[in-house]
């Protein structure tokens, strides 16, 4: 799609992901079209809230502050999925922090937009229940794993992530924002990886390690 003016690409991308399915008439009418680059914040704790987002293309990392100033990633997120979902129809602040850890396409609906036309729309409503219900899951499983040792915690991650090619290629974040995701430290994060390696299980090639032996990932995280 490249030269592809932003009406084109909106639509491209509704087609794509099916998003008449649960966007009206309205709303689809008022899809914008975001990038940003790396590193770029996308939401601020405790900002205002403006939009509501749609991730099309790239990754993006969910966080928040503890009250010691530990931070704690909640998510890592790919295409496709909403942001600002749990926030959008009420006057809550933003909860979390959320910065594009790759170069990230979304489409955008402006807050007051959202809450004109979508507040009383079932199919809508229903689709930002769904979102929610999927992230209340992966949260819960990830707080869950917090209690398993950290090499036990990265092998479910790297069997549950999608893998870029038929070699078993797995695209991981940088290893701080991927120590806070285990909740232990880049450090540490180190050493498990290096055993994983000597091990077999995995290939030296960080950020994109191919899976080696999945059965014995397998058995490691069982």
């Amino acid at each position: 799609m490249r030269g592809s003016n932003p009406e084109q690409l909106i639509q491209h991308y509704v087609m794509k992901f099916g998003m008449t399915q649960f966007l009206n008439e309205d709303l689809l009418n008022h899809l914008q079209l975001f990038r940003f680059p790396i590193y770029h914040t996308i939401y601020i704790e405790q900002e205002e809230q403006h939009h509501l987002y749609f991730l099309v293309e790239g990754e993006v990392q969910c966080s928040h502050y503890h009250l010691n100033g530990k931070l704690a990633v909640l998510a890592l997120s790919r295409p496709f999925t909403a942001i600002g979902d749990f926030e959008i129809l009420s006057e809550m602040r933003v909860k979390s922090n959320v910065i594009a850890t790759q170069p990230t396409t979304i489409l955008g609906i402006a807050s007051e937009v959202v809450n004109h036309y979508g507040a009383d729309d079932p199919r809508f409503l229903r689709f930002l229940i769904e979102q929610l219900r999927d992230k209340l899951y992966k949260t819960n499983t990830l707080h869950m794993n917090q209690v398993l040792p950290v090499n036990k915690r990265l092998a479910i991650y790297l069997l549950a992530q999608p893998t870029a090619d038929a070699n078993g290629t797995v695209s991981l974040p940088d290893k701080e924002g991927l120590a806070a995701l285990m909740g232990t430290t880049p450090r540490h994060l180190n050493r498990v990886l290096r055993d994983m390696i000597d091990e077999g299980y995995i290939s030296a090639t960080y950020p994109l390690v191919r899976i080696l032996n999945k059965g014995m990932l397998e058995a490691l995280m069982n």
